[in-house]
């Protein structure tokens, strides 16, 4: 099987192979950019699942860095000593290995990989990068996995977190795991820019977001073609090509809609009355769900649940907030919307850091709303998110809101109030005040 397999390689591909895995030049300036930020976080998950039998699903939205992570594990893996020929790393996207697209020809190279190039006695790693390019991925995956002639650690990455983990699950039931990253944290923003964690450059970031090129791209105007080009990627590659939806330009506008109507109380009667003029009620409610459903999967859009003692209230309050996946999608007028930016950026930096978030909704004689409940193993919190308070004479209104709404809920869990303000004295004992920083490094 081998031999065929080694003849149906051609000698052109193996070179091209050879070249975009590294082989012949194993060294970082090659693998990696020179602006080159360590993803410490999801570098060390990655590591700590090598000594489980499982496939490592890295997911996340578009641009936000997946390709760079698993090339960063390359280099760890170089540092570890592991033969760069055991290592296949294959960029679907990359037009000399476009023909590796094709599934038969894919296992052909595999077995060629294994049986000419991989050290024997050392781990060897298969790495597939937008692997959904790929004839039947989820079956070869699969295949490849059980051959106990290809003994090795797989990883692949996509942009579809339904696409992913439900054809994994259908292939290889339990055996796989998803690891998602996330654009640049604030802490990341800094050291990509060498720059202080301070106030005023966590506003920068604020407005600039955490994908990596767009920090990268000084230029205001480049930086709105590139954001425009990402989200016109999204939608053409990640979701139509996927979904083929019947209405592509509901699905443009709707997305144009979100980036304006982020952090802030929705419905879907309220999406359908701003944006739909001539479609039936019960087909624009049915249209509306279908695609926001399609936007939380390639994760441009995170649709919270609410949490409540009372079903009847989650099932009646429908959409209730959208949260971009990063930042930078936000489309607001300059100097506006600081607010809902900061809710965003807490709701993101929970997800970050594992927890569970929800939307809180209860009655103690009048309704209370509070922005996040997030919870992590034995960990619970409540969260109100708030611009500035400011003080609490002049601005009385908003710290009954943002504390007694806190205070009115008798749960016995972790109560905060995360705002912008440095020197505040919270007027409950219960409930903490946190600067935004010290929230960040209270999450650690």
């Amino acid at each position: 099987m081998h031999d065929s397999a080694t003849a149906m390689i051609s000698d052109t591909l193996k070179k091209d192979i050879s070249n975009r895995s590294f082989w012949e030049q194993r060294t970082t300036s090659l693998l990696l950019p020179s602006n080159n930020v360590k993803r410490t976080e999801p570098l060390s998950k990655l590591h700590k699942l090598d000594k489980t039998n499982v496939v490592t699903a890295i997911m996340g939205q578009r641009r936000c860095g997946k390709s760079i992570v698993a090339r960063q594990y390359i280099e760890l893996l170089w540092n570890e000593k592991i033969p760069a020929r055991n290592i296949l790393y294959v960029n679907f996207f990359l037009r000399p290995l476009a023909e590796l697209k094709k599934e038969a020809l894919f296992n052909n190279a595999v077995a060629w990989w294994f049986e000419t190039q991989v050290a024997p006695g050392q781990p060897s790693y298969l790495i597939l990068d937008e692997v959904q390019e790929l004839e039947n991925w989820d079956e070869n995956i699969a295949s490849i996995f059980e051959d106990p002639m290809l003994p090795c650690r797989i990883i692949v990455t996509g942009s579809n977190s339904k696409m992913l983990s439900e054809e994994l699950a259908h292939s290889l039931g339990g055996r796989y795991t998803t690891l998602q990253i996330f654009p640049f944290s604030f802490d990341e923003f800094c050291r990509y820019k060498q720059l202080p964690s301070t106030l005023n450059n966590f506003e920068t970031y604020l407005n600039t977001g955490g994908m990596p090129e767009v920090i990268n791209t000084p230029d205001t105007e480049q930086r709105t073609t590139l954001i425009s080009d990402i989200i016109n990627s999204t939608v053409k590659h990640d979701i139509i090509a996927r979904y083929n939806p019947s209405n592509p330009k509901l699905l443009h506008d709707l997305v144009d809609y979100c980036r304006t109507a982020f952090a802030q109380e929705l419905s879907i009667p309220k999406i359908a009355k701003d944006i739909l003029k001539n479609l039936p009620e019960q087909q624009s409610t049915s249209l509306l769900n279908e695609y926001l459903g399609y936007m939380a999967d390639v994760f441009f859009v995170y649709l919270p649940q609410t949490y409540s003692y009372r079903t009847r209230d989650i099932l009646k309050r429908g959409v209730n907030k959208i949260y971009l996946g990063d930042l930078c999608l936000a489309d607001y007028p300059e100097n506006t919307q600081k607010g809902r930016l900061l809710e965003n950026f807490v709701f993101i930096q929970l997800l970050r850091k594992g927890y569970q978030v929800q939307r809180y909704f209860a009655y103690k004689n009048r309704n209370l709303e509070i922005d996040f409940w997030a919870q992590k193993k034995d960990s619970t919190m409540l969260i109100q998110v708030c611009w500035q308070l400011g003080d609490l004479q002049e601005n009385s209104p908003l710290w009954e809101r943002e504390f007694g709404n806190l205070q009115h809920t008798k749960l016995d869990v972790n109560k905060y109030v995360v705002s912008m303000d440095e020197n505040i004295q919270s007027p409950y004992r219960t409930i903490e005040h946190l600067n935004v920083l010290q929230f960040v490094g209270m999450l650690g």
